[in-house]
């Protein structure tokens, strides 16, 4: 009976060593699942919290392109620093050769004058041609240093200069006198001589005075187009500082070292026209910009999406007043025209008119 109860004392001793154990690794085993949980739980949260970050990065991030976005801030100030300067040149202001100074600032004493004078300043811009025929006399010492700049179209649309000079569209004072020259042979020919103090007085004079006045609108107008593409070749000063900071942007350094002027590049600033032409041609004509696109994500590339968006804006602005200038021009045409056509029949009804009224 004794033995019984030993073998019976031992097996509820096993079992409840046992049971004990069985506890015992059940509560590590929740412990583990527990403790496992909590750790995915903080994973979880770290993962949002680096993506949320991730993402604020991407959207607050400024790209090192951003400097370059400044050049829009000075835009409005070149487009009247250029205003001013086609003012100035119209009458011979920014112009440094004295004779075609003289010869925009002063009225003609007659259209033989004006040629004369025009034959002198050629003097400075005989070609290769000229000086073949008639080299070594007044109007022709020598091949001039930059040929045909007073008579070639070239000097208005891409800088006077040889054969092998470059276009350029930031000129040099040498070019701007050559293309002011041009404009004068071309836009603003004489008419008709400057009267005196006692002639005007009469009533020939009072009507010639009024005919001339007339005729200055009209060539005015006509000079205009070039006086203001001239201006936007001018170094403009105004440039400097949007320039300094769009370079910051290794993208647009690149381009700039490409395609720009051997002027902007002396002088660390350009004209408006080279401006434009280099905040547009840098994001179209730069593979270098494509560098850029790539680091762009989520509102950095909505914000320039709309950059562009607001240049291509402005720039049809720009061409919209063009066209408006266009059509001034084109109406004063059809008033010249108009007046050709029907000057004649009214004067020939006009004198009819007067015959009838004799009798």
């Amino acid at each position: 009976m004794e033995a019984i109860k030993d073998v019976l004392g031992n097996i509820l001793s096993t079992q409840t060593a046992t049971g004990t154990a069985i506890n015992q690794n059940s509560e590590k085993l929740a412990s583990v699942i527990a403790q496992n949980g909590q750790a995915t739980r903080q994973q979880m949260i770290f993962s949002n919290e680096t993506q949320r970050l991730e993402e604020a990065r991407k959207s607050f991030t400024v790209p090192d392109s951003i400097c370059s976005e400044s050049a829009s801030g000075i835009a409005t100030e070149s487009k009247s620093a250029s205003a001013s300067a086609a003012s100035k040149l119209s009458k011979g202001g920014g112009v440094s050769n004295r004779n075609i100074r003289d010869r925009l600032a002063s009225a003609a004493n007659s259209p033989v004058r004006e040629a004369y004078d025009g034959a002198a300043i050629h003097a400075s811009y005989c070609t290769e041609a000229e000086y073949a025929r008639f080299g070594g006399t007044a109007v022709c010492p020598s091949v001039g240093e930059i040929p045909g700049g007073d008579s070639q179209v070239r000097s208005i649309y891409h800088g006077a200069g040889t054969a092998d000079t470059p276009a350029a569209l930031t000129w040099d004072q040498k070019q701007i006198d050559a293309a002011t020259a041009y404009m004068k042979n071309t836009s603003r020919p004489s008419a008709g001589r400057a009267l005196g103090k006692g002639e005007v007085n009469t009533q020939s004079g009072r009507t010639y005075v009024g005919l001339q006045n007339e005729y200055n609108g009209i060539i005015d107008s006509a000079s205009n187009p070039q006086l203001t593409l001239i201006a936007d070749s001018t170094p403009d000063e105004t440039t400097r500082k949007a320039l300094a900071e769009t370079l910051q942007s290794d993208s647009a350094a690149a381009y700039f070292d490409q395609v720009a002027s051997p002027e902007a590049k002396a002088r660390g600033y350009m004209s408006t026209r080279e401006f434009e032409a280099f905040e547009a041609g840098r994001r179209y004509a730069n593979t270098a910009y494509l560098v850029d696109l790539q680091e762009m994500q989520g509102d950095n590339l909505l914000r320039e999406l709309v950059r562009i968006t607001a240049q291509m804006n402005w720039q049809l602005n720009d061409l919209k007043e063009q066209i408006r200038q266009g059509n001034v021009i084109s109406g004063q045409q059809l008033a010249l025209t108009a007046r050709q056509y029907y000057e004649k029949q009214l004067g020939s009804l006009e004198k009819t008119i007067n015959q009838a009224n004799a009798r």
